[in-house]
């Protein structure tokens, strides 16, 4: 009777075990591991006509063993093409890559006829969430091709 509730226990464990599955990563964009300056659009492939939307997924990644947070400081960047553009870039948050939520940190332009680098910042210190996600929504009639700034550094 031992044996046999043994194997079932055994069995039942296995079980267990087996349901016990790990998330899949998302694929990002880029990823974030250590202290960087870059931007993160800016190409022909990122060209914006008139009402349209732009997103990026950064997976912030630790470089160290022992968890460090980042530190970010965003920018945009307007190359101006043609027409009078508009919009506004929010930033999200997630846990997952898959359920994003809103920050509240915003960068707005308005009126844009030339190339022109906001002075508007989105400043996150101490960022513990695995992913970052920016959303450019243009509106206007334009052509514009936004260039995201983004410096980071670890604590």
């Amino acid at each position: 009777m031992k044996k046999l509730l043994f194997i079932l226990a055994l069995v039942v464990s296995v079980f267990v075990a087996n349901a016990q599955t790990t998330p899949t990563e998302v694929t990002p964009d880029a990823t974030i591991s250590s202290q960087s300056y870059k931007y993160i659009w800016g190409t022909t492939l990122d060209t914006l006509t008139n009402a349209d939307t732009l997103n990026f997924v950064y997976r912030v990644k630790s470089s160290s063993r022992y968890g460090q947070t980042q530190d970010f400081t965003i920018k945009l960047y307007s190359d101006f093409v043609s027409g009078t553009a508009g919009g506004t870039i929010i930033g999200y948050n997630s846990i997952d890559g898959v359920n994003y939520q809103a920050n509240g940190d915003t960068i707005t332009v308005t009126s844009l006829t030339a190339d022109a680098m906001d002075t508007e910042v989105i400043s996150l210190d101490n960022y513990l969430y695995p992913y970052y996600k920016l959303i450019y929504l243009q509106t206007g009639t334009a052509v514009t091709i936004p260039k995201v700034y983004i410096y980071t550094k670890r604590n």
